[in-house]
């Protein structure tokens, strides 16, 4: 909105407001004295009912301009609290946020300014996820041809050395379509199960890896949710992989439990290794983020797991989060609805 188009102002509502309220005022004074002040300077009113009447009308003038103060205060700050909560949500993550223009003043103006902030920030996502799919589209041609290439190589080392290269942007293009298509809610089918076997068939094949791991149910028995199994254990094998990746050669055992928690089914994943920092935390999800800088191949991978995580349980309608604790590593937390 330009402001040329503003018809009002905050300030300007709130100078008629205090304009009428004196008039009103000055009305109420004078009813006053009519009332009260001249009958009893004529002896019509005793003094004691003049005293009466005067505290009377006292408390209800206070309750009135309390009550019509907050009424006004209220409807004339209705945007900034709908601003308020648009911030929140664009801060939470959901792009599509927009706040309605309810007024045509200075909180106007400010929303238009925010709505199109929002869209902005939209359109600059959407463009570079179109980007990262269709330039992954486009490299799947190319790397087939390599590999057929790699197969007319004469030296072994070198083919089996960019055989191994080929199989990670592979692995990162697979990624990428992945994530699209769980944006898409195209990769994702929901069957109505008991998750407690699954659960129980990961953890069992990572028991032999260091630092140990240990399945605590807490006395929960049958969980049947609507999931994907294998998509549930894609997002197990993420946490997992990344909880022995991590852990440090004094770590204590990874620990997968599961809890029901406000009609949701939670299952947490914690770990004793290096931990994620705190500053990190609100990007971890985030594709191709990676809390080592130097995006080492010995310390990680492309920083797609946690957010095909992410998509998976969005895709559930659930959601993951990680934890802060005061010791040291890190807990993941899924936590998925129960069927309604």
């Amino acid at each position: 909105m330009s402001p040329t188009l503003r018809r009002s102002s905050v300030f300007g509502k709130l100078a008629t407001i205090m304009a009428i309220m004196m008039v009103v005022l000055m009305l109420i004074t004078t009813g006053f004295f009519v009332v009260l002040v001249q009958p009893t300077l004529h002896g019509m009113m005793s003094p004691v009912t003049a005293h009466v009447w005067l505290l009377v009308l006292s408390f209800a003038l206070l309750f009135v301009v309390v009550v019509t103060t907050q009424r006004v205060l209220q409807k004339l700050l209705r945007p900034l609290r709908d601003l308020n909560n648009g911030v929140t949500r664009l801060g939470e993550g959901d792009l599509a946020v927009t706040v309605p223009l309810t007024t045509r003043d200075e909180f106007a103006t400010l929303t238009d300014a925010f709505n199109r902030m929002a869209a902005g920030v939209r359109e600059m996502i959407v463009t570079r996820d179109r980007l990262l799919i269709d330039v992954s589209h486009e490299l799947r041609s190319p790397l087939t041809r390599m590999k057929v290439a790699l197969e007319l190589l004469p030296d072994e080392t070198q083919r089996a050395r960019l055989a191994t290269d080929v199989a990670e942007m592979e692995r990162m293009i697979s990624g990428l379509l992945e994530i699209e298509r769980l944006r898409a809610g195209k990769g994702v089918t929901l069957v109505r199960q008991d998750i407690i076997p699954i659960i129980r068939e990961v953890v069992t094949s990572y028991e032999t890896r260091p630092p140990g791991l240990e399945l605590q149910l807490n006395g929960v028995g049958e969980t049947v949710l609507d999931v994907d199994a294998e998509q549930l254990r894609t997002v197990m094998r993420n946490l997992l992989d990344n909880a022995t990746k991590y852990s440090l050669p004094d770590s204590r055992s990874i620990r997968v439990t599961v809890a029901r928690e406000d009609g949701e089914a939670v299952v947490r994943v914690a770990d004793d290794g290096v931990g994620i920092p705190s500053e990190d935390m609100e990007r971890i999800f985030e594709p191709f983020f990676r809390v080592d800088r130097s995006r080492s191949k010995e310390s990680g991978g492309y920083g797609l797991g946690l957010s095909i995580c992410k998509r998976v349980m969005e895709a559930h309608g659930g959601r993951i989060a990680i934890e802060r604790g005061k010791q040291r590593g890190a807990t993941f937390a899924l936590a998925l609805p129960f069927p309604g």
